[in-house]
């Protein structure tokens, strides 16, 4: 099981909205010029491959791999956390 750290935990409880901002401030400090939007919550990144990479494998660390589902969508990622 994955070790969850205390910060998502906080934010998961204090519900979506903070969820969704402790995540997208986390996106934009792994790679700042990235473009980033939540549509029914599901996060869409807009960057290279290569940051994509990046940010994988920090939420990887964070949830595990079991928790999150990304894919390619155009020219942006859509990531899912289950």
């Amino acid at each position: 099981m994955p070790n969850v750290n205390f910060e998502y935990k906080k934010a998961l409880a204090q519900g979506d909205d903070a969820f969704a901002a402790l995540v997208t401030e986390k996106v934009l400090e792994l790679v700042p010029d990235a473009k980033a939007s939540w549509t029914n919550y599901t996060l869409f990144v807009e960057t290279t491959e290569a940051n994509m990479r990046k940010i994988w494998s920090y939420f990887a660390k964070t949830y595990g791999m079991d928790n999150i589902d990304i894919n390619q969508v155009g020219e942006e990622y859509a990531i899912d956390f289950i």
